[in-house]
């Protein structure tokens, strides 16, 4: 079970810590939690919108009847989820806190959507621990006690305003081309229920991307996106590649998580027809199929997660030859 233990204590004369600090304190780190874990959902489920509430829930703090606060992993048995989520926010604590600066932001949170929301909940925490205010967040890392020190809240606050916003990357959507009265191809790519604005970086690129016109295609190139975390266009774009599988090593679902022994490999189509995304792993029967990505790929996980709290349970007696079978591939997947 992952625990994390966090205490504010005050430099002034006077010890004690006003309420309102404390409860500004405990909010900042809260929120850091949430993105923090959202943030890695999103990696490995591929999310093109928001991470789902009923994920993002699972990561709580708790006031201890004792005193002070630590976090409990939600959800059934134990949860890796929240072991990486916990060490990733005490890490980036103790980085930011050091000065490693917005370098370590950029290489640590690829996606710019939480790497922004990561370092504006790091801003605020510093604001309300602020030296002059006297006020000291200190956790615990591998049996030490570590104090947080506030960031250059000026450079973090012009690297959101300019380059926090912008990252090479990738994204999956559906590639739409027309050709124009000059016989030119034109291009237009949807994530989501978003248009999306993209430029090639050359001809050969551009070239390459005909071959999958209305499908399903992974885009690599400069993305930019919105104060509010919209993607708004994807720039220099050198490659195009038809998204027809997508590697997990993690399943996750609302109630709990489940870290694979190997990754596996699941079959991606688009129906352009009825646009569906249709996500499926013969091996184990697992199907889903939605028009919305982040749907049809939450209920793959919950599929996954589900087949694991049926049949890993049960006796062979009580399976059929069938049923052993899949019992048998989960066994050796996690």
């Amino acid at each position: 079970m992952s625990t994390f233990n966090i205490t504010v204590r005050s430099e002034n004369e006077d010890k004690r810590i006003p309420i309102s600090v404390a409860s500004n304190v405990m909010n900042d780190v809260q929120l850091l939690l949430v993105h923090i874990g959202s943030s890695i959902i999103s990696g490995e489920l591929g999310y093109q919108n928001k991470v789902d509430t009923k994920l993002s829930e699972r990561f709580t703090l708790y006031m201890d009847p004792k005193g002070g606060v630590s976090f409990s992993s939600a959800g059934k048995g134990k949860s890796d989820l929240m072991d990486i989520t916990v060490s990733l926010l005490k890490t980036t604590l103790e980085r930011m806190g050091s000065g490693s600066g917005t370098y370590w932001m950029e290489d640590t949170y690829k996606d710019p959507r939480y790497r922004c929301l990561v370092l504006n909940d790091l801003i605020r925490l510093s604001k309300h621990l602020s030296p002059e205010k006297g006020y000291r967040l200190f956790f615990a890392k591998d049996d030490n006690e570590i104090a947080f020190n506030p960031v250059d809240i000026e450079k973090a606050e012009a690297f959101l305003n300019g380059a926090g916003k912008i990252s090479k990357g990738s994204v999956p959507g559906i590639l739409y081309g027309v050709s124009t009265k000059r016989g030119a191809p034109m291009y237009g790519f949807v994530v989501g229920d978003s248009r999306i604005k993209i430029s090639f970086r050359s001809k050969e690129a551009e070239s390459n991307a005909s071959e999958y016109v209305n499908g399903a295609v992974l885009i690599t190139g400069t993305l930019r996106y919105s104060d509010d975390g919209e993607l708004l266009d994807i720039t220099n774009i050198d490659s195009v590649d038809p998204y027809d599988k997508r590697r997990f090593d993690h399943m996750i679902s609302a109630e709990r998580d489940i870290l694979l022994s190997k990754a596996i490999d699941i079959s991606v189509k688009y129906d352009r027809e009825k646009a569906e995304w249709k996500l499926s792993y013969p091996d184990l029967g697992i199907s889903s199929t939605n028009q919305h990505w982040d749907t049809a790929v939450t209920e793959f996980h919950d599929y996954f997660v589900f087949l694991c709290d049926n049949y890993l349970k049960k006796d062979d007696n009580e399976l059929s030859e069938e049923e052993k079978e899949v019992k048998e591939l989960l066994i050796s997947l996690i």
